[in-house]
């Protein structure tokens, strides 16, 4: 449930709480599995996921010039992990979602600095250059999903879905061609996948 600000006759010494995000899901509650009727199969199209109750690590990404499709910032990206991978990534395979937002399940050894890097990726005739900014935004918590789908939190994080996204577009957006529609729908939970 969205709020708005409290009002009171009185002045109040407590600072204002932080608004509320504008996008809030709150997953019904189930209320137990059946034990009458019989049971019947039933074909949707999800599949069952086992997350695990950690923390995934979020970066932002800035990319100059500015402007590049998905698809270079993705080539951009990876020419990154791979060329700075002795220095910075190592053993880690960070996803992308070709905009801003990186995740990695490991931190990268860079602190909350924002980190410059230079990357070239080879072109037809003419290499091209990018500068490429890393700075650590957050910690986010698969655990609280699960808290939310079992009812001990009032609602799922949004950077908690906006993470399960990125994670389950990355392989898919650097091994095919998307078209409009193919793997744009957005990420469905299910109580009872979990």
């Amino acid at each position: 449930m969205l709020e708005g600000p409290r009002s009171s006759g009185s002045l109040s010494s407590e600072p204002p709480s932080p608004p509320l995000p504008e996008y809030v899901f709150k997953p019904p509650l189930r209320p137990d599995f059946g034990t009458m009727g019989r049971t019947i199969k039933l074909q949707a199209n999800f599949f069952e996921m086992e997350i695990p109750k950690v923390e995934v690590y979020h970066y932002d990404i800035d990319i100059k010039p500015e402007k590049c499709p998905r698809r270079v910032n993705r080539e951009i990206v990876e020419h990154m992990v791979q060329h700075f991978k002795t220095q910075i990534f190592g053993d880690r395979k960070p996803v992308y979602d070709g905009r801003k937002n990186l995740y990695t399940a490991m931190p990268l050894p860079i602190g909350r600095d924002k980190v410059e890097l230079e990357v070239t990726i080879p072109g037809e005739g003419k290499d091209r250059s990018f500068k490429v900014s890393i700075k650590w935004m957050s910690c986010v918590s698969l655990q609280a999903l699960h808290e939310a789908l079992s009812g001990r939190l009032p609602s799922v994080p949004f950077e908690t879905i906006q993470a399960l996204d990125v994670v389950m577009r990355h392989l898919p957006s650097m091994r095919y061609v998307l078209y409009s529609g193919f793997c744009g729908t957005s990420f469905k939970l299910h109580s009872s996948t979990l």
